[in-house]
């Protein structure tokens, strides 16, 4: 009988320490609702600001004027070239584009170079678009522009697909107002 005893004084003894292990805990627990919208204030995540669209968004147009392309005819080199007097696919033509916030490229060209669709992309304020003719008679080029201000500042490079007549133009690229 006094084992039964020992034991239930220890049963005892450990339901009140549990209890007063509780009330302590009790006790933190209501200090914590009045620290509870502090930490929730401080740990809130702030509303993100609505992120400004990149300075390339948007429509491009420009002009340009292709010319003969200089090639460096050696020996050795296809004869044809000087053959090419410059005349076919020289002359004026538009570019029109068309810039996602992503920086994606789309457009059309028309003009001494043929009528073609560009796609490219805009990476580090460089524009870099290739041109693939819509008709058989159009160039295919590639144009790779630096940014100028609020537009582009750069060049075309364009051949016919056999690569016989070659030609090259600058051109400005101006934001259209949106």
């Amino acid at each position: 009988m006094n084992q039964f005893r020992i034991l239930l004084k220890a049963a005892a003894c450990g339901v009140l320490l549990a209890g007063v292990g509780c009330k302590k805990q009790a006790s933190d627990a209501a200090e914590t609702p009045s620290a509870a919208p502090v930490a929730a204030a401080a740990s809130a995540p702030a509303v993100p600001a609505a992120k400004p669209k990149p300075w390339f968004s948007g429509g491009f147009s420009g002009e340009y004027q292709a010319k003969l392309a200089a090639v460096e005819i050696k020996v050795g080199a296809v004869k044809e070239w000087t053959k090419d007097d410059g005349k076919l696919a020289s002359g004026p033509g538009k570019l029109s584009l068309q810039i996602d916030d992503a920086g994606e490229v789309s457009g059309t060209s028309e003009g001494a170079l043929g009528t073609a669709q560009v796609s490219g992309k805009v990476e580090d304020d460089i524009l870099r678009i290739q041109f693939s003719p819509t008709d058989g008679a159009g160039l295919h080029g590639v144009l790779v522009a630096s940014r100028a201000g609020d537009g582009f500042k750069g060049s075309i490079e364009a051949s016919s697909g056999d690569s016989l007549r070659v030609r090259t133009a600058a051109i400005e690229l101006k934001k259209l107002a949106n």
